[in-house]
Parts: C-alpha cells; structure tokens; sequence
C-alpha cells in the first residue's frame, strides 16, 4: 500500500491518495482534488472508495466535480463514500447531485460512520476514531464542535494513519500510535497554540511532531499557505 498527499494547504484543499495493487482510495476532496488526480493520470475507474474525515469545504469542496467526472467517463462500478455519521455537509453534496443527474451509469453507495467501526474491503481494513475538530471563523475563532473522524488503513500489514483536522485528544493518540506513516495535523504556528485551540481545533507543528513520534514515520499535513507540505 502507496500513500501521497495531492494537496494540503491549511484553509484551502487536502486531499491524499492511497493505492493497492488493484484500487485507490481518496481520504478528503478538497478543491482540485479532479485536477490534482488528472495530473497523475489516475485510472478513475479504479477509484474504489473515498473516504471524508468532516465536512469543512477544504476538505470536501472538490467532491461534487469528481462525481461529475465519473458521469461524464461513463463510469460502471459503484463508487462507495465513507463520511461521519451526522455530517450534513457532504450528505447534501451528494443529494444535490443525484438531484441534479437522472443520466449517471454508477451507483453512489454511502457509509456513515462512527468511532470504532471497521471498514473491510477484500484484503483493506480501515478502523475508524473519534477526531476533535471544531468549527472556525477569522482568527481560530471557535463556534461549535463538528463531527470528525481519522482513519487506519491496514494491508498486508502495512498501516497508514490519517487524522484529518484534529485537536488533541485520546482517539489520535490511538489512531497514530504504531503506524506506518502518519499523517497528522500541522495547522497551527506556535504563537497560535493556545491550549484552548490545540485541544479544540488544531494542532500546532510541534505537537504534530511529538504525536508523530508514536509512529514509525510522520507526515504534516494542513500547513498554513507559507509553508511546505
């Protein structure tokens, strides 16, 4: 199992691919992510599955498009959409479209779920934690808790973690400790870390690090828009 991040840029996009032998799985849609995947000249019809850590519109906000694409490919095969169970964002992305359509070949079969669920996909398991992630306005202005979740790809006993945007808590621990390679949150500069806003809503680069130290490798993501990936 291969791993990259398309994109990610804190506010923006992020949107990261996965690869077996036979499918690739998207973790996040974020604006591009249709353009991000052409560039690669990905197989679309071996798109098997995409999974949304929430619905903030940086990292669903492409999705609408590469279900367009599929359309217009004349794709066959159901595409499967994991996302947090309550999370109307994306739920209203994806009615919208079949609202929008009566003329699209494929099935889109959709996937609530919840902190430990497991999700098998012939030889891919994918185990699914609570995240703790916040809405925002302005300046890390909180409003009011979202639902969020990570998730822990295993194949052939190889693990990737991806958090998503995240504050700190128990379930990122556990989704990170003993992987492969983490993808972890890096959003905050460390003059913005203020505790209230590492537990609730990001975390700050050091603090991504410290966590990644529980895997065997560590990759941030979420940067602000000054920094690289």
């Amino acid at each position: 199992m291969d791993s990259s991040i398309l994109y990610s840029r804190a506010g923006i996009a992020t949107q990261t691919l996965l690869s077996t032998e036979e499918y690739y799985f998207l973790v996040d849609a974020g604006d591009g992510t249709l353009r991000d995947l052409v560039s690669l000249k990905i197989d679309f019809q071996k798109i098997k599955g995409i999974f949304l850590t929430h619905g903030h519109y940086d990292h669903i906000g492409g999705l609408y498009a590469l279900l367009g694409h599929l359309r217009i490919i004349e794709r066959k095969e159901k595409i499967d959409i994991y996302f947090p169970k309550g999370c109307k964002e994306v739920q209203q992305i994806i009615i919208a479209f079949q609202e929008s359509y009566d003329d699209f070949s494929f099935k889109i079969q959709t996937h609530e779920v919840k902190s430990g669920d497991v999700v098998k996909i012939k030889d891919l398991e994918v185990k699914i934690y609570q995240m703790r992630h916040y809405a925002a306005v302005g300046v890390n202005r909180i409003l009011h808790p979202d639902v969020a979740v990570g998730y822990r790809f295993i194949h052939q006993g190889k693990i990737i973690a991806i958090s998503g945007d995240t504050g700190i808590c128990s379930g990122l621990i556990e989704l990170v400790e003993g992987a492969d390679v983490a993808y972890i949150d890096s959003t905050l500069k460390e003059e913005e870390a203020t505790d209230t806003i590492l537990n609730n809503l990001h975390l700050s680069q050091k603090k991504a690090e410290e966590i990644g130290k529980l895997a065997k490798k560590y990759i941030p993501i979420h940067l602000q828009d000054d920094e690289e990936n």
